[in-house]
């Protein structure tokens, strides 16, 4: 029984620490993550840290590929999958997500934009990682809306992969401008004219 609560107890611990080391991006940034600080959270030792990750920069990968990238792809990735009617679909998933959103949350910002501004000019080996993951997204929703110009849901003149880019960079503005004035005002202000426009797109 203790042996095999044993051989379970790396793949804990390791999930821990990235758990843990996400919080710590999203609140303080990537630079002002501390090993030290990840510890005293997760009251593991260093000898324990360093089994699953060689370093700071190993383990910044790891938050990136293994919390980061599944959460978007599960959230923002793959039910975009499932449209049928772009407008009304993405217009209704937007709506959800607004709901679930809390106010602290708006104002710590998308993780993934967070990383984006912070990392991408310091370090390649983070930016070609974010890089990968705004792909999967603006591929995802582009298909969506080559779907749509297909079953006549969407305006045939759109350009999908551009409608795409825009939406995204859109969203993400939106979630960047609110965390700067920490105010849900800003938010939802924005968010009528980002209906305003996704409604456009209809057939």
């Amino acid at each position: 029984m203790n042996s095999a609560v044993a051989v379970r107890n790396p793949d804990i611990t390791r999930q821990k620490i990235l758990d843990v080391a996400f919080e710590e991006i999203l609140l303080k940034g990537y630079q002002g993550l501390r090993v030290d600080q990840v510890l005293k959270r997760t009251a593991l030792t260093k000898g324990a840290f360093y089994h699953h990750f060689t370093s700071k920069q190993a383990l910044g990968h790891a938050v990136i590929d293994e919390v980061l990238k599944p959460w978007i792809v599960e959230k923002w990735v793959e039910p975009l999958k499932e449209f049928k009617n772009p407008v009304d679909d993405l217009i209704n998933m937007l709506t959800e997500a607004r709901k679930e959103i809390n106010t602290a949350e708006l104002h710590t910002g998308c993780p993934l934009n967070n990383l984006t501004q912070e990392m991408s000019p310091l370090d390649e080996s983070f930016r070609l990682r974010i890089a990968n993951i705004w792909q999967m997204w603006h591929q995802s929703l582009a298909e969506a809306f080559e779907r749509g110009r297909h079953n006549g849901t969407i305006r045939t003149d759109v350009k999908p992969g551009n409608v795409a880019r825009f939406l995204i960079a859109a969203m993400e503005g939106i979630i960047g401008q609110c965390k700067c004035y920490m105010n849900d005002q800003a938010f939802d202000e924005a968010g009528e004219c980002l209906r305003d426009y996704i409604e456009s797109l209809r057939a």
